[in-house]
C-alpha cells in the first residue's frame, strides 16, 4: 500500500501532497562557542523538499492547490508545520516556502508545479541525539 506524505499546518489543514518526494533534505548545524569552536551537538536541524504537483495528462490547472498550499503557509502566525510521512515525522517551523510552474496549457493555465519548501526544527528533541540515533 503506498503511503502519502503529508503536511498539517498548525491548527488549519492537513495536506496530502499529490506525489510522494523523490528527495528529502537534511541540514544540521553546529554550535559555535565564545572562542570560535564548534560543539558537537546539532544547534538546528533543518528539513528541506520539493512538492510535486502536476496535471499535464488531464491538462487541468494546479493553480488552485499551489494557492491553498501558499496561503496557509503565507500566515504567519500558523507556521508551524508537521511533516508525515510513513514512520518518519519531523515537527518544525516554516522557514521558507517558493513555488516554479514548470508547465502550462495552450490558454496559459499552470499544469505543472514544484513547491520548495524548508522547515526548521521546532523541539530539542529533533536536535538531540536521540535525532541523530533514528
Amino acid at each position: 500500500m503506498l503511503v502519502k506524505a503529508r503536511i498539517e499546518f498548525k491548527d488549519k489543514v492537513m495536506f496530502e501532497v499529490p506525489f510522494n518526494p523523490a528527495r528529502l533534505t537534511l541540514e544540521a548545524s553546529a554550535l559555535r562557542r565564545e572562542d570560535g569552536a564548534m560543539e558537537g551537538q546539532a544547534a538546528s536541524v533543518r528539513l528541506g523538499m520539493e512538492l510535486v504537483f502536476d496535471k499535464s495528462i488531464e491538462m487541468e490547472s494546479v493553480y488552485k492547490e499551489t494557492k491553498q498550499f501558499l496561503d496557509a503557509a503565507r500566515d504567519p502566525l500558523e507556521r508551524r508545520v508537521i511533516f508525515h510521512w510513513n514512520k518518519f515525522e519531523f515537527d518544525g517551523y516554516l522557514e521558507e516556502a517558493g513555488v516554479d510552474y514548470e508547465m502550462f496549457s495552450e490558454n496559459g493555465n499552470p499544469i505543472r508545479a514544484r513547491i520548495r519548501l524548508m522547515i526548521s526544527s521546532r523541539n530539542s528533541s529533533m536536535i538531540s541525539k536521540d535525532w541523530y540515533d533514528d
